[in-house]
């Protein structure tokens, strides 16, 4: 049943009343602390401020009529310092032979330490002598009941004590904060989230420092994936107490911060949350045996604990150890049978760990234990999409919203799929794409041939044909693409996304990258991770497709041999067994970027090392479950200790190739894509904002202490070009590109060294060192373009026809690339190509319309399309009737229709 909450005066008067009470204390019969304030009040000071073993020894000063509530405090005082035995004895002292009825108060915050350490039975024992022992119980009293109800499988009762609470609030009958985010919880509990949402709010209005009510906020905001006021909940808790322990944990759960964790765990090392959430991020990161740890403590101190008992379940579950899943099934079901929240976790590890199918089984599971539970629904339907399900994961998408329009991932999820209603389908043999018009116009006739080139080679070399059509969505909109992959707006530096059957991509409209090497990367996730039924790591994923770029186009992949060199002597390589926290755990665009480096490196070692049989070999170790170091064994016959040294042993032979010195206050290159796109040399724009003369002066010191500084020449040669002090910065820049000719940061020797060619009109050598830019750098699309207009000013048409296809890799959506493809087939009298650019050019924003539809009228004709030619040169008329060029071309498609 909803409360009421619109429209209702009764907000704006119970906050009054509460405020009336505030200032109107009655201490009369209290004992004074040193202060002259009451022990109550100095108490309850002292625990909104953190000082919590003060504030115990306070509250216990309390007496008269503030006796109880003095012991509630010093019992909530100890329990947030880990202090649960004294938390409950100072409560069980003071209760009579288990008179819980006589004090409701005081025996509710028992039952609720109770339940925080497993023992629920009793738990629910006091509360149920509390509920028939009171006329009207408290209302936290009727909350944690109807809670506890929900939690021991009794949601049928759970919900009338949910609702008296509500019903008592609706009669207006509740005044205090405390009192009114337990309606706000109890609103929760019964799925009435947007008026759990409004009784926070009035909560924490009436008491900005009930700091429960603000953490409770933040948690609700947090389940229904809404971060960022989750954020702003819990740092509105630690501006009042840094050391609120709940409001640290949920800042960790919301950006990882391990910090938090250990700060919360050093205020109260028995805080199940805090462990509980470290063992979650632990898990993330790839330290499985140290979240062990940490769930086991959980376990000592709370045995129903559900969410570790649901982690560990789905842990078992993924590595298909069936007993050990059955038998945390079993442990949580003898204390909360048929939990739909439970088989729900489970079903979002299994998803987050790109086991679809298997978390569409476990949600099917949840909402079969509970039809109610709509967050079910939610992960029904989200993972039914990862699957190319997509009907049925939006009918379960809209089920979940229309019972919980206040969960944003499925709010947004059903947005994108109203941006893909308004997009068009295009299909290839092997491939299904849902795209937008524009799209389908200017990128599909250069990205269906890549696709089938792409599964044709990649299929024949590894010997494995994926399930087809392979779903590819194509996003014009980045906050599309991110909603769509990962079910919020924000999704980092990420360009593209493989979940086996379904490639996520931005449209490369929106990218200054090569998105034929984007889309190559994606389809080649396709194969592995369909070839090992998704349990291949993310490492080695990762490493193949990037590897794969390489062997796909020469110029594709990635050259960071600086990053390398700075990594090895830094000592940052990673173990192979912690290259998946390379990813979990990256702290920037660097850091994330070196991730995919090293996975290639070990791949690109695998190879040359063992060759390529031996990774096909090492890939088909991952279709079956087992331990990592026997995979190893049985395709290396090394454990994992020692294939990782062979591993350091092969890169300090390629950093002594690479041989340059890196100094330590230059940075590593930064940029958009995880690789894919342009990275910047933060070093070299240094040059941009220094004194040339010191600028210079210091680089030339560090040349000085070691010749092979490949970004003191570089910097240096910057600084000399910009002086117009030719002679000496082209010495430093081939310096500099001899040292290191891989290098792709921006600028690099070889951009400078041409534009120092460029001003001195030597075409020559400036085409020379463009051309050799893009050997190694798959991004620019200008000096491609460069490049492909000379060659076809010198009637070059193979190099010509290279360099223009390169500029399109970059960018299709420019006229002035389509107007040179266009030249070059009508050079080489290939009507069928020149018809496709001329259409291309049609579709994008061109000065003259009238001239591009003679062109395409021109084209058709040769390519024999005597119709389309007519039908164009109309529309050309149509704007210019007396354009003679047009007129001809009318008159010999009419010819030609009559031939």
């Amino acid at each position: 049943m909803k409360s009421n909450l619109c429209n209702k005066p009764s907000i704006r008067i119970n906050a009054l009343l509460f405020s009336l009470l505030l200032v109107s204390p009655v201490f009369a019969q209290e004992p004074q602390t040193n202060t002259g304030e009451s022990p109550l009040f100095r108490g309850e000071q002292l625990l909104i401020n953190g000082s919590y073993a003060a504030a115990a020894d306070i509250f216990q000063m309390a007496d008269g009529l503030d006796k109880n509530e003095g012991i509630v405090g010093a019992s909530r005082a100890f329990f947030m310092m880990g202090n649960t035995q004294q938390a409950i004895s100072i409560i069980e002292n003071t209760i009579e032979d288990n008179d819980y009825a006589r004090f409701p108060l005081i025996s509710t915050q028992l039952a609720e330490v109770k339940r925080e350490i497993g023992q629920s039975a009793e738990a629910l024992a006091i509360l149920t002598a509390v509920i028939e022992g009171q006329f009207e119980p408290p209302v936290r009293t009727l909350v944690q009941y109807g809670s506890l109800l929900q939690f021991v499988g009794r949601k049928a009762d759970a919900q009338q004590f949910l609702d008296q609470a509500v019903q008592r609030y609706n009669n207006g009958l509740v005044f205090a904060s405390e009192d009114v985010a337990m309606v706000a919880l109890a609103s929760w509990l019964l799925d009435s989230f947007y008026d759990a949402n409004s009784l926070f709010n009035e909560a924490t209005r009436a008491n900005p420092n009930n700091l429960e009510a603000h953490t409770l906020w933040g948690d609700l905001f947090l389940e229904k994936y809404n971060a960022s006021d989750a954020e702003r909940s819990y740092q509105e808790v630690l501006d009042i107490n840094s050391r609120y322990v709940p409001a640290l944990v949920g800042i960790a759960r919301v950006g990882g911060d391990e910090r938090s964790l250990q700060r919360a765990l050093a205020i109260n090392p028995n805080s199940v949350l805090a462990l509980e959430t470290y063992g979650q991020l632990l898990l993330i990161n790839s330290r499985q045996e140290e979240a062990e740890d940490y769930f086991s403590r959980v376990l000592d101190l709370n045995p129903e604990a559900l969410k570790t008992h649901s982690i560990l379940a789905a842990q078992a579950a993924l590595n298909q150890r069936d007993d050990e899943y059955a038998e945390h099934l079993a442990r949580v079901n003898s204390f909360s049978p048929n939990n739909p929240k439970f088989l729900g976790d489970v079903a979002d590890t299994l998803g987050n760990n790109y086991l679809f199918a298997e978390a569409v089984e476990f949600a099917r599971a949840a909402i079969d234990a509970d039809p109610n539970y709509w967050q079910g629904y939610t992960l029904l339907g989200n993972n039914l999409i990862r699957l190319g399900e997509e009907e049925e994961g939006k009918a379960n998408l809209e089920i979940g919203f229309e019972n919980d329009p206040f969960n944003v991932l499925a709010s947004n999820m059903l947005k994108v799929f109203d941006t893909l209603e308004t997009y068009t389908t295009v299909e290839s043999e092997h491939f299904k794409v849902h795209m937008s018009e524009n799209d389908a116009d200017i990128l599909w006739p250069y990205l269906e041939p890549l696709l089938e080139e792409g599964y044709d080679t990649l299929t024949a070399k590894y010997g494995f044909e994926p399930e087809s059509p392979i779903l590819i969505e194509v996003f014009e909109n980045t906050e599309d693409f991110a909603v769509r992959s990962v079910g919020l707006p924000d999704i980092g530096p990420l360009v593209g996304i493989c979940f086996g059957k379904v490639i996520t991509l931005i449209s490369p409209d929106t990218l200054s990258a090569n998105w034929q090497e984007i889309v190559w990367h994606e389809f080649m996730h396709v194969i592995t991770l369909q070839m090992t039924n998704n349990r291949m790591p993310r490492w080695l994923s990762e490493g193949i497709s990037v590897w794969e770029e390489r062997e796909g186009r020469p110029y594709w992949g990635r050259s960071q041999g600086l990053d390398l060199v700075r990594a090895a002597a830094d000592e940052k390589l990673l173990h192979i067994k912690d290259l998946n926290s390379g990813f979990s755990g990256a702290q920037n665009n660097a850091d994330l970027g070196f991730a995919y480096f090293q996975s290639y490196l070990v791949v690109d070692y695998i190879t040359e090392e063992y060759g390529f049989e031996k990774l096909v070999e090492f890939i088909d170790q991952y279709a079956v479950v087992k331990e990592e170091s026997v995979r190893f064994d049985e395709v290396f016959q090394l454990n994992l200790d020692q294939f990782n040294m062979g591993f350091k042993n092969w890169i300090d032979r390629r950093v002594a190739e690479i041989n340059v010195y890196v100094h330590s206050e230059d940075v590593p290159d930064e940029g958009d894509g995880h690789g894919h796109g342009v990275r910047e040399n933060s070093s070299a724009i240094l040059a941009e904002l220094y004194n040339n003369a010191s600028l210079k002066q210091h680089m030339r010191a560090r040349i000085e202490e070691n010749a092979r500084d490949f970004q003191a020449h570089l910097q240096l040669g910057i600084v000399l070009f910009k002086e117009e002090d030719f002679e000496q910065a082209k010495f430093h820049l081939v310096t500099a590109h001899d040292m290191l000719p891989t290098y792709t940061g921006y600028p690099s020797p070889a951009l400078v060294l041409s534009q120092i060619y460029e001003t001195e009109e030597n075409r020559d050598e400036q085409l020379r060192w463009l051309e050799t830019l893009l050997e190694n750098l798959q991004h620019d699309y200008d000096s491609a373009m460069i490049l492909a207009d000379a060659a076809l000013e010198d009637e070059n048409l193979d190099r010509a026809s290279y360099f223009i296809d390169r500029a399109i890799q970059v960018d299709p959506y420019r006229s002035s690339v389509h107007e040179l493809k266009a030249r070059y087939a009508n050079l080489v009298d290939d009507p069928a190509l020149a018809v496709t650019e001329y259409e291309v050019l049609l579709k994008l924003e061109i000065n003259d319309p009238v001239e591009a539809r003679t062109d395409l009228a021109e084209a058709y004709l040769r390519n024999d399309q005597v119709a389309e030619a007519k039908q164009s040169v109309l529309y050309a008329l149509e704007i210019a009737p007396s354009y003679r060029r047009a007129q001809q071309v009318l008159l010999e498609s009419v010819n030609g229709s009559q031939n």
